[in-house]
């Protein structure tokens, strides 16, 4: 029963690990400094010590077969408390976005940037002014505003707004458009939602990109395409997200589609739609949008006042599960417990707590049935010739010891459901990124520690968390055994095992983030000491 029930286990965690691998606000003026750049044939370049960025062949030739007029381009750069923001005068978009709560020593967050002018953020694309996003806005800085004018006399007028609050995880924008002109003009656009999200997790190595839009209530998702996809409805948002952050627009007025298509290097970008509507002369059309920009984390997305946004947070089928310990990680650290890591031990004794009536009732059960076995080896010797009757004897026997054959079984597999719920969130934590515990430089990283010499299949750097957790698993092995008589190939079942599922699971975990190898290693010591009491008691008895 044990043998079947550690692969059961093992099998499950094979199966989770498998898949994932393989499948799954206080307003405030707001400083503005402004350079200018001169535009080349590769796009824009970004000086104050930053290299250029190398643009993809197709789009290098797009470039080159434009034959407008070139003309110089002023940056303007946007600081608040949580942003460093770049806009650029041609075309009045957003190019450029860095988050400074998740800057590092070394390097800030670059959380977007557009590598030419018709992938920025708000850039409207219509048939009726072709060359919006080619030519140069006037710009006027008010308090808590930024805004970008086009003026094409006897045509159109271009307003954009935006609304930049410091302490908030968003950016609003209003869009205006005035009809100069003596006929009423129909004006549909499309405006450009985020592109070029880093695709790859520098950590895992890892693609976590995905594409979201909630269109008619669902939620629809595209993780690659080799071609542009568009979908109809009514769509409330869209957005892109990795490992840990998330880029959504909405518009405030339902949209009538979305378009996801490919970006550069098979990155993803996306547009959304307008419905066209009539302008008589001298009036003007407002449309309002939202862009959220930060970590995948419901309640930062909530602040955005749309709690429909939040859908873009997935952590699988046990979603919810997933938020409540998150939340409980959370709690400890407002409490004071500030390191990530001791967080994570916090959790584990709280939930090991919390199951231990399972667990005692799981290990007792697993030990009264390896006091019977005996018992049990006789019966299947004695009515080797008939099942039914050896069947029928061990229920007897069974009930007369008051054992149930899969009360050892039940409470383990109910532990499944937290372990997969833990793994989903702790994956997506923000939190864990950059956090330090012990020699651990980052939890969201494997705890490489370097070797003054190299390994066969390593290399110079071994991973110590995951040689822990299976030396302990090898500790609770020997614990689970007892002293229960067994026959020899029992015994020889077990050595093997003792062998063989530290090894399976030391392999599973060696790369992944050693906040989840932490909370494996501290579950671990946690059932082995309770294995130990509960023999202990049993023996008592």
């Amino acid at each position: 029963m044990e043998k079947r029930l550690i692969m059961a286990v093992a099998l499950s965690l094979v199966v989770l690990l498998m898949f994932q691998r393989f499948m799954s606000p206080k307003k405030s003026e707001i400083p503005i400094m402004t350079t200018e750049t001169p535009q080349t044939d590769r796009g824009t370049a970004i000086e104050n010590g930053e290299s250029n960025r190398t643009m993809d062949t197709e789009q290098t030739a797009r470039k080159q077969a434009q034959t407008e007029e070139k003309v110089p381009e002023k940056t303007f750069q946007i600081e608040t408390d949580k942003y460093r923001l770049c806009f650029s005068d041609i075309g009045g978009n957003l190019k450029k976005i860095e988050l400074k709560e998740y800057q590092t020593k070394d390097t800030d967050e670059l959380l977007y940037e557009a590598l030419e002018k018709e992938e920025q953020i708000f850039a409207i694309k219509s048939e009726l002014i072709k060359t919006a996003n080619q030519k140069k806005y006037t710009y006027r800085q008010e308090a808590g505003f930024v805004t970008f004018t086009l003026t094409e006399p006897g045509w159109l007028e271009i307003v954009k707004r935006y609304k930049i609050q410091n302490s908030a995880d968003h950016i609003e924008l209003e869009l205006f458009v005035k009809n100069l002109s003596s006929r009423t003009v129909f004006f549909p656009y499309r405006i450009n939602g985020p592109a070029h999200l880093e695709k790859t997790d520098q950590i895992t190595g890892r693609s976590f990109l995905e594409a979201d839009t909630l269109i008619d209530g669902k939620v629809w998702k595209v993780k690659s395409l080799k071609e542009p996809k568009e979908t109809s409805g009514q769509v409330s948002w869209t957005g892109l997200k990795n490992r840990y952050f998330a880029l959504v627009l909405r518009a405030f007025d339902f949209a009538e589609s979305a378009t996801v298509k490919t970006e550069g290097q098979q990155n993803l970008g996306i547009t959304l739609k307008i419905q066209g509507q009539d302008i008589a002369p001298g009036q003007t059309l407002k449309n309002r949008f939202l862009l959220y920009a930060g970590p995948l984390n419901e309640k930062r997305i909530a602040e955005t006042g749309h709690e429909d946004m939040t859908r873009i947070v997935d952590y699988g089928f046990f979603g919810k599960l997933s938020n409540i310990l998150l939340a409980i990680l959370r709690f400890f650290h407002q409490i004071g417990i500030k390191n990530w890591g001791v967080a994570i031990i916090c959790l584990t004794i709280l939930v090991n707590v919390i199951l231990f009536p399972l667990t005692y009732k799981s290990f007792s059960s697993m030990q009264k049935i390896k006091q019977i076995q005996p018992h049990i080896q006789k019966l299947k010797e004695l009515h080797k010739d008939n099942p039914n009757k050896m069947n029928k004897e061990m229920m007897e026997l069974y009930r007369k010891y008051e054992v149930n054959p899969l009360g050892g079984c039940l409470p383990m597999i109910l532990q499944m459901p937290i372990f997969i719920a833990l793994y989903q969130g702790l994956m997506r934590s923000i939190e864990l990124k950059g956090a330090q515990f012990l020699w651990i430089k980052n939890l969201a990283k494997p705890d490489a520690v370097h070797l003054p010499f190299s390994l066969p299949f390593i290399g110079n750097q071994l991973n110590i968390l995951p040689l822990l957790m299976a030396g302990m698993m090898i500790v609770q092995q020997k614990a689970s055994q007892g002293t229960a008589t067994v026959s020899a190939e029992q015994a020889q079942q077990q050595k093997m095992m003792m062998l063989l599922m530290p090894v399976l699971f030391g392999f599973l975990f060696y790369n992944m983030p050693s906040g989840l190898v932490l909370y494996w290693l501290t579950n671990t010591i946690l059932m082995t000491s309770e294995q130990k009491f509960i023999n202990k008691r049993i023996a008592e008895k």
